[in-house]
């Protein structure tokens, strides 16, 4: 592992990157790996990393079970569930390392999922893991389901030039944001908006207020410089996918878009367009009307969850999983006894109980700490049960399969300024 990491250090200085910031993530990544063991010896993280696990391994399992994937009959894939650690630094996280990763370094074959150490005892910050395991663990575990769904979306009928190429840029994110409400149900970009909010307010010197989100689209030489949507898309993209969800009833589905409408109007803060920007410059590139990008959000949202897909034999992400009214009732179930302060245990998976309590906080932000014990008392008892990581099965945590990196690998970017608002004329 030492030399690979000197070679990827000198590699990388090679082409011009910051030293020290190599070291920086070179050093991030021992933590890692050493902090995937190392934390469970700590006392101080002993409860917390039960329920993190708990709940990892619940999201990833879900796409990945043999009951799933039989019904469906996809290919059975061996796995386990990611390891967990928490970071020391509060910007480290969330983020996920592969099992390819792992097993390049060190040769074993599981990936690590890491939150900072800070989110440790605050389990309604966890519904967005269900973007990075339940989304980014899973998504390339089917060989050449990322690459297909890049091509749909670029390939989009009806959406303007040169967007549905930035969406396929995008497609590793935007993707396992889909998997993501799937997973946890529409609240999941309920939770995701308040996280970008409160991600963005807490930037040292940030005169950003919690609320609005960013609408902003990085560029660097003309091309997009994140892998990630703009924020603001995405809360219009999980409208897109919570619009086709095949398992929910017209009315669930109807009530969530009234209330996922109300966020993206709130979190977009009065803004009416995407200002793509030079990271150099900080110049406005061009400003791109936030009603046709929105539109196109959604319509990437419902492809993504809809389309029959080679890499799945035929079938949509959702003929393997999906919210559906069952999950819905569940949530809806935890949301009441939750909000009342009264115990959770018993009412439901990891994914509803994460749904339900987030919208008993969304309902009512002073009852945080109530809502936050119960919470955390389900899942140490969904810990206990878990099939992979609890006690009668704890030794059990070897023969991952391949994952898939937490970046898109379709280089089919488009070039900015785009041509279909080319008679918009970009603030100078």
């Amino acid at each position: 592992m030492t030399t690979s990491l000197q070679q990827e250090l000198q590699q990388a200085v090679a082409q011009g990157a910051n030293k020290d910031e190599v070291l920086a993530n070179i050093q991030s990544l021992v933590d890692t790996l050493v902090g995937a063991v190392q934390d469970w010896a700590e006392p101080a993280y002993s409860k917390q990393l039960k329920r993190f696990e708990a709940v990892i391994s619940n999201l990833y399992r879900s796409f990945l079970s043999r009951t799933q994937r039989v019904q469906v009959a996809l290919p059975l894939i061996e796995t386990v569930p990611p390891l967990v650690t928490f970071a020391p630094l509060s910007d480290q996280g969330p983020f996920t390392m592969p099992a390819d990763d792992v097993d390049q370094l060190i040769g074993v074959k599981i990936g690590i999922v890491s939150l900072p150490g800070g989110y440790r005892d605050h389990p309604l910050t966890w519904p967005t893991l269900a973007h990075e395991c339940g989304g980014h663990d899973v998504i390339h575990a089917d060989p050449g389901l990322m690459d297909e769904l890049a091509r749909g979306a670029a390939a989009l009928p009806g959406l303007p030039a040169g967007i549905g190429r930035l969406w396929g840029s995008w497609m590793d994110e935007a993707a396992a944001d889909a998997y993501g409400l799937l997973n946890v149900g529409p609240s999941f970009a309920v939770n995701l908006a308040a996280f970008l909010s409160s991600l963005r307010a807490s930037v040292p010197n940030s005169r950003s207020s919690l609320g609005p989100i960013s609408n902003v689209l990085p560029i660097k030489d003309g091309r997009p410089a994140d892998v990630h949507p703009v924020d603001l898309l995405r809360v219009y993209m999980a409208m897109g996918v919570t619009a086709q969800q095949t398992g929910l009833s017209s009315a669930a589905k109807t009530s969530w878009l009234v209330q996922l409408q109300g966020i993206a109007k709130e979190a977009g803060g009065g803004v009416t367009t995407i200002d793509a920007v030079d990271v150099d410059s900080g110049q406005v590139v061009q400003h791109l009307p936030l009603s046709a990008m929105a539109n196109a959000a959604q319509a990437v949202g419902g492809y993504i969850v809809t389309a029959k897909l080679s890499a799945l034999q035929g079938h949509s992400i959702q003929d393997i999983e999906t919210w559906d009214d069952a999950d819905e009732a569940a949530a809806q179930t935890i949301f009441a006894a939750a909000k009342a302060g009264k115990s959770l245990i018993g009412l439901g998976d990891d994914a509803q109980l994460l749904a339900g309590a987030t919208m008993a906080f969304y309902d009512n932000a002073a009852g945080y700490d109530t809502i936050t014990g119960v919470l955390n008392d389900a899942l140490d008892d969904s810990f206990v049960r878990d099939p992979v990581f609890g006690p009668p099965a704890a030794l059990r945590v070897f023969g991952y399969e391949r994952v898939g990196r937490g970046y898109s690998r379709s280089p089919m970017f488009p070039m900015f300024p785009l041509e279909a608002f080319q008679s918009q004329r970009a603030k100078k």
